[in-house]
Formats: structure tokens, sequence, C-alpha cells
């Protein structure tokens, strides 16, 4: 039994691994609320950073689209001019590339401490920071609070860990200045659902929608690139070791593909075995289609004489609440401005 049939499964199984773990959840959320507490009320301290900060993140474990949102937003605040930065914990050097690639020139700094990564970002020249990841990271003060809520994975239901996938209560969407309800298979029904059961919890939380669809099918190394419309058909290996990779092999079966899923786990780091291995089972498909996270790390160890290796690229589209979330942005700097004065 894997770690998401016991937070979300229904088996018997899963529902004693549950109630055997929920002793160590309460343990985990009084923790949290105690840390909350202390923060709200000022008892630990928050550091404020000399330009504005976003902070893009969750109340579950991965699976949400943090990443790319991340550099939607970090694509949208070079647009009007400005020069971002994004900090993140990372995970070795993948991450800050993957930024990199969605981004070109963007500065990217990694490591724990949120704080000193700040500081580096104002002494790189950025005017602005995105904290990937940064919800709960409350020692580093922020101007704009985004918290991301899958649709595919949302429940009222859910435990904190380990019984479940929350990092966080739900209740501490009230936090936020804003909730993004992401979608890569759900539907647009099935998200506006999530989004007006969020509405009705939280009523002064503003609520957006962000549909992170495949935009199309592109070698990592040569960038060449295939229509989506090919996939249609096709036997495919999809590889994923992601937060969410249920919604990838979805996505990949709502545009066609017959699929044979190899999954590992979230930020699985691949060995020059693993590739070798995943290559010769690609054999008998058409294609192998990993993630764009996936192949930053394939893409190291792939063997020379391995077929090539094929990512499904996103875009991340606003389709509910753009304007919201644009005037957020434009407000971050008319703040820094009247503070300036």
């Amino acid at each position: 039994m894997n770690v998401d049939e016991v937070w979300t499964g229904e088996s018997a199984g899963a529902r004693a691994a549950r109630v055997l773990l929920s002793p160590l959840s309460l343990l985990y959320g009084g923790v949290v609320g105690t840390r909350n507490a202390l923060y709200t009320r000022g008892l630990l301290r928050t550091h404020a950073a000399p330009i504005p900060v976003v902070s893009i993140g969750n109340v579950t474990v991965g699976g949400t689209g943090k990443t790319p949102f991340s550099a939607y937003i970090v694509h949208e605040l070079a647009s009007a001019g400005h020069r971002p930065a994004v900090v993140m914990r990372g995970y070795g050097d993948d991450e800050r590339h993957l930024h990199a690639r969605l981004n070109p020139g963007v500065i990217v700094i990694t490591g724990a401490d949120r704080v000193a990564g700040i500081r580096a970002a104002v002494s790189a020249g950025a005017d602005v920071v995105v904290l990937d990841d940064g919800f709960q990271h409350r020692r580093a003060s922020r101007d704009l609070d985004v918290v991301l809520v899958s649709a595919e994975s949302w429940s009222s239901k859910l435990r904190l860990l380990p019984a479940g996938p929350l990092r966080e209560p739900l209740s501490s969407l009230e936090r936020a200045d804003v909730v993004v309800v992401t979608r890569k298979s759900a539907t647009s029904d099935e998200a506006h659902a999530v989004m007006g059961a969020i509405q009705a919890a939280y009523p002064e939380v503003m609520v957006a929608i962000a549909a992170l669809q495949p935009d199309a099918l592109m070698q990592y190394a040569g960038g060449e690139t295939i229509a989506l419309e090919e996939l249609r058909g096709s036997r495919i290996l999809a590889v994923a070791g992601i937060g969410d990779p249920d919604s990838f092999f979805t996505q990949l079966r709502q545009l066609g593909a017959e699929v044979t899923e190899l999954r590992f786990r979230d930020h699985y780091d691949y060995t020059a075995a693993d590739a070798t291995r995943i290559a010769a089972a690609s054999h008998g498909h058409k294609y192998a289609v990993t993630t764009e996270k996936d192949a930053v790390k394939l893409a190291r160890v792939w063997p020379a004489e391995g077929r090539k290796l094929w990512y499904l690229s996103q875009a991340v589209r606003l389709t509910e609440g753009y304007s919201l979330v644009a005037s957020a942005l434009a407000n971050l700097f008319k703040r820094a401005t009247s503070i300036a004065e």
C-alpha cells in the first residue's frame, strides 16, 4: 500500500492505517497550530524585505502546480517591466534549471533560509521576489500570499500529516490573499465546484481558477516539437516522479494516447541505471514521455543510444480571476511606492 492509498483510499487497510496514524496527526497539528499562533501574535519574528515578496504555496504535500504557476507569475512580472527573482528551497539544482528553462535569464536563488535567499535576490538586482513553496515559511514576510488548491485532490475530509496530505489545516486558507484552484485533468465544472466550496467556507478570500493544460510534446535535448494530435492512438511509455502523477497520466489519456505508466516517488533523483531501464522499457512504444520537471533530471543520465526523450509541456491559463490576480500584482508596487514616499 503506497502513501496515496493510505491518505485517500477506502479499503479496510487504508482506513485502519489512518486510524493508527491519527495520534501522530494530532501531535503534528498541535505543533503547527502553536507555531502559527506564535507568528500571528508576533512572538516569532518575521523579516521584512526592501522589495515586494509574492509567496506561492499550498496546504498539501505536492501536486498543485506550484512550480509552473510560480513561473507564470514570474513571466507576468517580467512582462510588466520588473526584474523578478525566484527564491526556493530547491532539491539539488534541478528546480533551479527548470525555472531557468521556463523563464530564461530569471534570477533563481535556492536554499533552506528564505530570508537569506531574499537578501541574495536583492543583492543580485531583483525588484520583486517570488517564493516558490513559501506559505509555511512565515519567517520571511510577504506582501501577497497566493495558495494553490488542486481540483483533482480537493476534499474537506483530508487529514493532517502523516494520516493525510495536509501540511496545515484547511482553515489556514484564511491567511491567503488569493486562493487559486488549479486543474490538470479535472473538468471546468469540478474546478468551479471547488471554487464555490472555498468561497462559502472563506468568504474574505479571493478565489481564482488556473488551468494547467498540455501545450505540446517537446524533445528535451533538441527542442523538436510535436503537435498533441500525434498522441491520439499512439502507445506511449509515460514516466512520472511528481506529487500528482495521476493527473499527468490522465492528461495523456485525454489526448487519446494508450498509456503504459511508470511511477517514481516525488522528487525522485534518477540514476543512469534508471534511465537505461526506462529507455529499454520504451521499446514497443511510439514515444517515451515524461513531465518537464522529470525531464530536467532524466536528461542528465539518458543513454546516448536511447530513443528520444519527450516531455509534455504545460501552459498556465487563468480561466477565472485573471483581473484580480493582475490587480494584486500591480498593487504590490503601488504599496512599495507609497511606503517609499
